[in-house]
């Protein structure tokens, strides 16, 4: 990603200086991953809609189905296996009192869900799709599917020990890369043919199943914050024409003149129509998804972006994002990102 423009030196205040103004997207994963199968069970549910009410571009990617194993309850602690068939297994104990889900003393059931079918039988549980605990009345205190627990342990600090490496299932190959502004993302998805198209074409990855809907993942983004980085430009000599894909600005550094005043002002709020088009357009151009079947030519310069409101360069974090993107084309532009400082 660029570097952030300078600030001005102190210079004569009468001097034209050459300026930039750039725009940094900061967003956030609202809410854990879901597969196409959990986003046909949880639809409904009006917790969820409302974390994801803000999320504007969303991202549909893949890897090989997860599940539980081994879940059983020991001495008040939940413990389990994360396993997809790939590797050895992750270890890990839920601590229900350590949460402040239960009161000590206080009866919890265990239930686990499948994705199929299956027979009764004792713990421990095998391929479950996810745990939940409930309380004496059959209330629901928590539940987990891996992947959100791995989100929630992994990017939240939820406190679940691990023993393996958790990471390893923390990788996804990009297949589309959509954005909902002017609709909810349920409602979008919902009617999207290419999501559709990806269901029915994308072969299973996993072990063990025929489902690609439950390899088939949302991800949800929202912007959080629009940060805006002004200062003069560290540039070539100044009768060298101007970059092509760059705006440059030219006046004192006079808090008097109207041009200085036009250029400090906020030009663009988080949920502006521009920020979503912006922060769409940059990631198709970064990864490149095979389903985007309408790349991204020649971004920066596109309508209805940042650009075309006189930013002069663009850059993008996303925060508590501890999963590494890959697409063919690509590659894994983001591996090694640190997941507590974004990329």
């Amino acid at each position: 990603m660029p570097a952030d423009p300078k600030a001005a030196a102190d210079a004569n205040p009468n001097t034209e200086l050459e300026w930039m103004k750039a725009a940094r997207i900061v967003a956030e994963i609202p809410y854990p991953p879901v597969s196409a199968w959990e986003f046909n069970q949880l639809k409904t549910e009006a917790a969820v809609r409302e974390r994801l009410q803000d999320a504007t571009v969303y991202i549909i990617a893949q890897r090989p189905i997860l599940w539980f194993d081994r879940v059983r309850a020991e001495g008040g602690d939940v413990k389990f296996e994360i396993n997809d068939g790939h590797g050895p297994p992750v270890k890990g104990i839920i601590d229900p009192l350590r949460l402040g889900l239960f009161e000590p003393g206080e009866p919890m059931l265990l239930e686990c869900g499948f994705h199929r079918d299956a027979e009764e039988a004792p713990p421990p549980w095998d391929r479950a799709g996810s745990i939940k605990l409930l309380d004496r009345d059959q209330r629901l205190r928590a539940w987990w599917s891996p992947q959100k627990l791995l989100f929630e342990a992994l990017a939240h600090d939820l406190k679940v020990p691990f023993a393996g490496d958790p990471e390893r299932f923390m990788e996804f190959e990009i297949h589309y890369i959509g954005k909902a502004y002017d609709q909810s993302l349920w409602e979008r998805l919902a009617a999207h043919r290419r999501f559709l198209e990806i269901l029915i074409n994308e072969k299973v990855r996993g072990v063990d199943h025929s489902q690609p809907s439950l390899e088939i993942t949302i991800f949800a983004l929202e912007v959080v914050h629009l940060e805006e980085l002004a200062g003069v430009r560290d540039g070539p000599d100044a009768a060298a024409p101007d970059p092509p894909h760059l705006n440059i600005f030219r006046h004192p550094d006079d808090p008097a003149d109207p041009r200085w005043q036009a250029f400090r002002r906020r030009w663009a709020h988080p949920h502006d129509a521009a920020v979503t088009t912006e922060f769409e357009a940059a990631l198709i151009d970064l990864f490149k998804p095979e389903h985007n079947k309408i790349q991204v030519k020649k971004y920066p310069k596109i309508a209805g972006g940042l650009h075309a409101l006189g930013y002069s360069d663009t850059l993008l974090r996303l925060r508590n994002c501890p999963y590494i993107f890959r697409t063919e084309a690509g590659g894994a532009p983001l591996e090694g990102a640190d997941p507590g400082d974004g990329w």
